[in-house]
């Protein structure tokens, strides 16, 4: 069972999954409660053991140095969410790419902009919406028939595309947006109510209100 220590900061949902994971599998993660973003990550102790910086970042009580959220997440994690055949855990990997790939470019070039962390561009926000109808009505379908993504239980497919699908039902999928998505809707409101999720993340407050950019 891994142990060690995982560097980054507050609420970042690249984290989120490998703290489920790590919940679900029964791995001791702590949370470094010293880390400062674009400070400790410049440090020359570590850039030793991360020498390109990168947050989240894994230290394990062996030794071992992982960067890159999947990565970690997969070494934190059991057999049950790797998948159990080869079968399983290549489909697996499909979603995780999926989610990184096709959700999480369009996700963040929506939400972004509603936190003031990204300049707003209509024709690009226009695109990610489009995109994201395109990735919810493919999950809608693929869900019609299936309680989970994979097998039925949650893997690392379900945390991680519902943790990349994590902002946009808390910030711009209102009510009447995702209801053409109602498959979905249940899938997500099912990973989200685990204990092993909101020991994580906390209760999720679903969008009422589409979040706008405001410009001033």
């Amino acid at each position: 069972m891994a142990t060690g220590t995982l560097y980054t900061y507050p609420d970042n949902f690249r984290a989120f999954k490998i703290l489920i994971a790590a919940q679900y599998s029964g791995a001791k993660v702590t949370v470094s409660p010293n880390f400062k973003l674009g400070e400790t990550n410049k440090t020359a102790d570590f850039l030793k053991k991360f020498p390109l910086g990168k947050v989240p970042a894994f230290e394990g009580s062996d030794g071992t140095s992982i960067f890159e959220s999947n990565a970690i997440a997969y070494y934190v994690a059991n057999a049950q969410l790797r998948g159990n055949n080869d079968k399983d855990a290549a489909l697996i990997q499909q979603f995780i790419n999926f989610a990184d790939n096709e959700i999480l470019p369009s996700a963040a070039t929506w939400v972004f902009p509603t936190y003031g962390i990204m300049q707003y561009n209509k024709q690009a926000t226009d695109k990610a919406m489009d995109e994201i109808k395109k990735c919810l009505a493919y999950l809608n379908d693929h869900l019609l028939t299936k309680t989970y993504l994979v097998v039925e239980q949650i893997t690392l497919a379900d945390i991680t595309v519902a943790c990349n699908l994590l902002m946009l039902y808390r910030q711009v999928l209102e009510p009447a947006f995702r209801a053409p998505y109602g498959n979905v809707n249940r899938w997500f409101t099912t990973v989200i109510n685990q204990p092993q999720f909101k020991n994580v993340v906390g209760t999720v407050q679903l969008c009422e209100k589409m979040a706008k950019f405001d410009g001033k």
